[in-house]
């Protein structure tokens, strides 16, 4: 990993908007209560975090402290509208966020604010709030914004995660522990920068795009996705009622393995797959619950393929996270059709899955 430091003088102070959005990096422990609660004002935030003010000229707005266990597509919608009407006032942005769903945001607004972003949008959270002796918080939100002012610099428009010493492609990553300091991976995608005491080293990996460009943005998604984890025993005639309804307009299967079904008699998802496919038209995904499973590469095992051959399409090497918000996504832009589904899911759109020129009839 290298810096190209001589982009841009670091001298020049960067304008770096935080955006609160919550999480248990934006609370403090009640003096009387001694509890643990979102702070009252910014102030409170700032207080304790004094050197923010070195590094660049930092604004701090707060929109929520909702429970990132609460958030959905609105919230998701909210943020990027609210980026794109400050998007000429900054160079870049920080978003606290809880960790529980901190990956679903990121890879959404990686979605929704596109390849047109020129400017750098890295979110954080933390696992102990800023108040607390051996916190994680002061740590990833100096680092978020080292991160942001380094991106800036260096002509870097990409949604990221900064997390303890790592700084990840929002739509590749993952959490993989409730209370490690290192909560996030990015498990088929390498770190866009890693983080030393001699600074950010960004990756060649990181996008560069033109900040001529006017940004343009896709901000909505379409919350008609169903999302199963395969487990031994499950009927596809459960599943097949809630999609007879017609609220369902897409189903993805998580898969024991690289896109494997059952196939064995009536607990068989494959006669599911092709009713649901040929009859309702509606898109069947498969996707794989492994971290850094891939469920097209290299398909051979028996009851994969014989998914594809049903209609299922694979989600690639993208994670079970980034299949789902893409798909609502995908819906939201009016692709319902099982063969825009086919031709876009394994489409890069913002570095979020290898691509692949997919066609399931070929099985």
């Amino acid at each position: 990993m290298s810096n190209d430091s001589n982009l841009e003088d670091k001298s020049v102070r960067k304008k770096i908007l935080i955006i609160g959005y919550g999480g248990t990096i934006m609370m403090v422990v009640d003096p009387i209560e001694k509890t643990v609660k979102p702070a009252d004002k910014i102030e409170e935030v700032l207080a304790l975090l004094p050197n923010l003010s070195e590094l660049a000229d930092i604004e701090l707005v707060s929109l929520t402290n909702k429970d990132s266990t609460n958030i959905t597509p609105d919230d998701w919608t909210r943020l990027t509208y609210f980026i794109q009407q400050n998007y000429n006032n900054y160079d870049g942005f920080v978003i606290t966020h809880g960790t529980n769903t901190l990956a679903y945001t990121g890879s959404a607004l990686a979605l929704s604010l596109g390849n047109s972003l020129s400017k750098p949008v890295v979110l954080t959270g933390s696992q102990l709030p800023l108040t607390v002796f051996g916190n994680d918080a002061r740590f990833n939100f100096e680092n978020s914004v080292k991160t942001c002012i380094e991106a800036s610099r260096l002509g870097i428009g990409e949604v990221m995660i900064t997390f303890n010493d790592v700084v990840l492609r929002a739509a590749r990553s993952v959490k993989i522990s409730e209370a490690s300091f290192r909560a996030f991976t990015s498990p088929a995608f390498p770190p866009l920068a890693i983080i030393t005491a001699t600074g950010v080293h960004f990756s060649s990996e990181a996008r560069r795009s033109d900040p001529s460009v006017p940004l343009q943005v896709s901000p909505h998604f379409s919350p008609t996705v169903f999302s199963l984890d395969l487990t031994p025993g499950q009927r596809p005639s459960v599943l097949e009622d809630l999609v007879t309804t017609g609220k369902c307009k897409a189903v993805i299967l998580k898969s024991y393995g690289a896109g494997s079904v059952p196939t064995d008699g009536e607990f068989s998802f494959l006669p599911f797959i092709e009713k649901v496919v040929h009859s309702y038209g509606i898109p069947v995904i498969v996707a794989t619950k492994f971290l850094g499973g891939n469920s097209y590469k290299e398909v051979n095992d028996e009851c994969a393929v014989l998914a594809l051959k049903r209609g299922a399409i694979p989600s690639g090497d993208m994670t079970d996270i980034a299949t789902e918000v893409k798909l609502m996504w995908l819906l939201a832009q009016g692709h319902f059709s099982y063969q825009s589904v086919a031709d876009l899911l394994l489409k890069d759109f913002v570095g979020e899955v290898k691509a692949v020129n997919y066609r399931w009839d070929k099985f």
